[in-house]
């Protein structure tokens, strides 16, 4: 009997696909699919990894072409499900975080980047958002990158009539931190009520540990925020996320911060003190609470605008030199 194989994120979901329907699925069917769930790939890669799962023996090809699940495939698939369902995005969240090399001083390395598909027509309006967002202190990072339609950027393909839109996440800053030997803690991610421009205190939160989709991408897909309403009027409802931070690293954890901020960073809404509560929320004995907006408040934005945008959290590492610095 053969034990449990090494299968990705990716290949779990063409497992899933594939086991939802006994009819054998080709490769053009399966991008749709995978689209709706995130993952924009041409074929040639989808064709690439559905060799490696028959390799793996966990799906089967067929003379027509298409393939179907094998019942390796399906047993494969209920294991991996199961591993998954607790502590699944804090997992990857700190995996990105250690991977980010970005030096904020050089201003070179990668970060981790939110990813969104918008349509065409909205591509100006982007732009005015972003600069209202980063002259009200919401911008997480002033850095950016747009792909046009039928582009193609680590295996995404971008449909035709849209344009798709990298944005620097928040992990990138944990990353910072972590690369400065600064402890840091995954709380809760949430919304945060503003007035007058002032922050006040978490209204929601879901904690990181235990859940299977990043808080903040399912607060903006829910249409909870009012990110506009923040720039406009200086109060509404922000996507925050909150981490501890080890109190003996807070002197260190605010220069840090304060040379990003002189360097056109941004979205901070509070760094605690050792032992006190942040925007109403405990922290733990001897850390302290740093509350930042999300890097998809441009994306919360977007939807509260009326665009048509599918976004998707923390989905990939990129060097930084590849976006465009915007102010």
């Amino acid at each position: 009997m053969t034990g449990p194989v090494e299968i990705s994120r990716l290949e779990l979901e063409i497992l899933r696909i594939l086991s939802e329907t006994t009819k054998p699925i080709g490769s053009r069917l399966l991008q749709r699919e995978l689209e709706k769930r995130g993952f924009l790939l041409n074929e040639r890669t989808i064709r690439y990894h559905l060799r490696l799962l028959e390799l793996k023996g966990l799906v089967a090809g067929h003379e027509r072409g298409g393939r179907t699940i094998t019942s390796q495939g399906l047993a494969e698939l209920s294991r991996a499900l199961v591993s998954q369902r607790v502590g699944f995005i804090i997992t990857r969240f700190l995996s990105m975080a250690y991977s980010v090399t970005y030096d904020y001083i050089a201003d070179s390395g990668m970060v981790v980047a939110n990813f969104s598909i918008v349509d065409k027509s909205f591509y100006d309006k982007i732009f005015e958002i972003l600069n209202d967002l980063h002259t009200a202190n919401l911008l997480l990072a002033p850095y950016i990158k747009v792909l046009d339609e039928n582009e193609e950027y680590q295996n995404i393909m971008v449909p035709e009539g849209e344009i798709a839109l990298f944005t620097i996440c928040d992990l990138t800053v944990d990353g910072v931190l972590i690369r400065s030997g600064i402890p840091l803690f995954f709380k809760y991610g949430g919304l945060v009520q503003v007035m007058n421009g002032k922050p006040l205190r978490f209204i929601d939160m879901i904690s990181y540990e235990g859940t299977t989709i990043s808080p903040l991408e399912l607060f903006v897909r829910s249409g909870l925020t009012s990110v506009l309403k923040v720039v406009k009027t200086g109060s509404g409802i922000l996507p925050v996320g909150m981490r501890e931070i080890v109190a003996e690293a807070g002197e260190r954890t605010r220069k840090i911060i304060s040379t990003l901020e002189k360097r056109g960073w941004g979205g901070i809404l509070a760094l605690g003190a050792p032992n006190e509560p942040v925007l109403g929320v405990p922290v733990s004995m001897d850390r302290i609470g740093l509350c930042m907006v999300g890097g998809l408040a441009p994306a919360a934005a977007l939807f509260e605008e009326g665009a048509k945008i599918k976004t998707f959290a923390s989905y990939c590492l990129m060097p930084i030199e590849e976006m465009k610095r915007i102010y």
